[in-house]
C-alpha cells in the first residue's frame, strides 16, 4: 500500500474500515483498495481509491451514519484522511451489466466530506481491477463475487472516455483557467489518453506509468516528447501549484493533435480493425 509514500495510510485505512463496519453491521460485506495503490505506481498526488460491497442498497440511516465516519476520518489532517475517494455498491449491482455507467452509486469524492450519488465508480474499468488487481482489506475474494469483465465492455468504455475527454479538452483549450488548460490537466490528459489506448489494445487497465511505457513503445515515436513531458509534469510540481497555473499554449495544442489520434486508433481497435502502426 506504499507506506513508505504515507506512513500513516495502514492506520487511516483501519480507522475507515472499522468505522464503516460499526455503521452498516450486518449489511457490511467487504473493504477492498482500487486506483492506483491496486494498479500500481502510487505517488504523492494520487487519490486513495476505495470500494465499501454491501449487502444490500444503503438505507438513509446508514448513510447518513456513513457521512459522519467520512466527516471523522477527513479530521484526522494527514494525506490519506484527506483524499479518500470511493463508492459503496451493493453485491446486486456489482453483477447487473445493464446498469453498469448508469445507476449512481453513494461516493465521497477526493478531498470531500460528503456523500453524493454519482456513477464515477460504477464503472467497468473499476470492476476490472477489483476483480484482477483489488487490495483487499476485509471481506471475500472479487473473484467469488464477481463475474470477469468482458474484453468488448472495456474497450468500448475506453473509447468513450477518450470521445468526452476530446469534448471537453477542446473546449477550454482557448479560454480562461479552467481545469484541462492548467498544468496538471494537459498532463492528465496526455496520460489518460495513453491509458485508454492501452487499455483498447491489451484489453487490461494499468497504471499510468506502465501505460507510458507502452506507448512508448507502441504508438507513433512523433508522440513520445509529449508522452515523456506529461509524465515528468505528473511526477514534478505538486498537484496545487500545477492545477493553479496554465499550461503552455504550444502543448494545448499539440495536446490536442494528440486526442485525435488516440481517438482514431480507439475506434480502430474497438472494431477490431488492424493497424500496423501500433
Amino acid at each position: 500500500m506504499r507506506s513508505e509514500t504515507y506512513p500513516e495510510m495502514a492506520s487511516v485505512l483501519q480507522r475507515f474500515v472499522v468505522g464503516v463496519e460499526n455503521a452498516l453491521g450486518s449489511n457490511f460485506l467487504g473493504a477492498y483498495l482500487v486506483g492506483s495503490l491496486a494498479t500500481g505506481d502510487f505517488d504523492l498526488d494520487s487519490d486513495v481509491d476505495f470500494l465499501i460491497l454491501t449487502n444490500a442498497e444503503l438505507s438513509d440511516a446508514e448513510v447518513r451514519s456513513i457521512q459522519t465516519t467520512h466527516v471523522e476520518i477527513h479530521a484526522l489532517g494527514c494525506y490519506p484522511a484527506e483524499h479518500l475517494e470511493g463508492s459503496y455498491i451493493s453485491t446486486d449491482l456489482l453483477n447487473r451489466t445493464d446498469l453498469v455507467g448508469a445507476e449512481p452509486l453513494w461516493f465521497i469524492d477526493n478531498g470531500s466530506t460528503s456523500l453524493e450519488r454519482s456513477i464515477h465508480d460504477n464503472r467497468w474499468h473499476v470492476r476490472w481491477i477489483l476483480r484482477e488487481r483489488g487490495i483487499t482489506i476485509i471481506g471475500p475474494d472479487p473473484k467469488t463475487i464477481l463475474h470477469p469483465v468482458p474484453t468488448g465492455a472495456l474497450r468500448s468504455e475506453a473509447v468513450a472516455a477518450i470521445q468526452e475527454l476530446k469534448s471537453r479538452f477542446v473546449a477550454e483549450i482557448d479560454g480562461t483557467l479552467g481545469w484541462f488548460n492548467t498544468r496538471f490537466g494537459q498532463s492528465f490528459t496526455v496520460l489518460t489518453c495513453c491509458r485508454m489506448l492501452c487499455t483498447c489494445k491489451t484489453g487490461t487497465v494499468q497504471s499510468k506509468l506502465s501505460a507510458v511505457k507502452w506507448a512508448e513503445q507502441f504508438l507513433d515515436h512523433a508522440w513520445g516528447e509529449l508522452i515523456r513531458k506529461a509524465w515528468t509534469e505528473r511526477m514534478g510540481v505538486r498537484f496545487g501549484d500545477k492545477v493553479r497555473q496554465p499550461a503552455q499554449t504550444r502543448l494545448l495544442h499539440e495536446t490536442a493533435r494528440f486526442i485525435a489520434y488516440a481517438q482514431s486508433l480507439a475506434t480502430a481497435c474497438r472494431r477490431q480493425i488492424p493497424d500496423n502502426s501500433w
